[in-house]
């Protein structure tokens, strides 16, 4: 475990998104290739329909996709044409209802702001810069709601607990069903307003260590 990811186990946050849905009846979704799910996927039954069926089978107030799972959901998105082989998943994503709240886990600044409206991309971003316990970090929020954060700016101060945003719709969020995507980066590199959220599985070793499991700041018992 790398010093930040000790750092992070150790401390309490603020839920991202309102506690009962954060902690709540979840469907921890597989997509994995050897998955069940795809056994009942069909041309007229996405993947995604599948999802929302198992969901309300078991009452679940949460989807929840997992951290560093290899999928092939990506593959006919306009914003992975430059890399196929692109296909492991390196955040966290809570699926819940459009403009549903999102917090700040902790204090921090608001580094970056921006729209990747792409196929397949994050739609409206933010990445926050945080400090704790004498380590910088930043975590990154795709899929948002552009209108509920339109008086943000970069270099804002952002308090534990604040809302500064809120899950946004399919038709602005790169066209996936409602979710956010959460993802820890302890080093942007040369990057500012995006950060790379499913990478080639050749290059896990280094951007499992550069983004450790989201988790560590949702603290959900069912991922450990």
């Amino acid at each position: 475990m790398t010093p930040l990811a000790r750092t992070l186990h150790a401390h309490c946050f603020h839920p991202v998104i309102p506690q009962a849905l954060q902690f709540g009846a979840g469907l921890i979704v597989d997509l994995s290739p050897s998955s069940d799910l795809w056994r009942n996927v069909t041309t007229n039954h996405s993947f995604a329909d599948e999802i929302v069926r198992q969901a309300e089978a078991i009452d679940a107030v949460i989807v929840i996709g997992r951290y560093a799972e290899q999928r092939l959901i990506y593959q006919d998105k306009a914003n992975f044409s430059d890399s196929k082989s692109r296909t492991v998943h390196m955040g966290i994503d809570l699926g819940v209802a459009a403009l549903t709240p999102v917090f700040a886990p902790l204090d921090g600044i608001v580094h970056s702001i921006a729209n990747h409206q792409g196929d397949g991309d994050y739609g409206p971003t933010i990445i926050l810069r945080h400090q704790l316990e004498g380590i910088d970090f930043f975590t990154l929020y795709g899929h948002l709601h552009q209108a509920a954060h339109t008086m943000l700016n970069v270099g804002d101060m952002i308090s534990e607990g604040e809302q500064f945003t809120a899950i946004g719709t399919t038709a602005e969020n790169g066209g996936w069903a409602p979710h956010l995507h959460l993802q820890i980066i302890e080093n942007m590199g040369s990057k500012t307003n995006d950060y790379i959220g499913v990478v080639d599985p050749n290059e896990l070793a280094f951007y499992a260590r550069n983004c450790p499991n989201p988790n560590l700041i949702i603290k959900r018992s069912d991922l450990d």
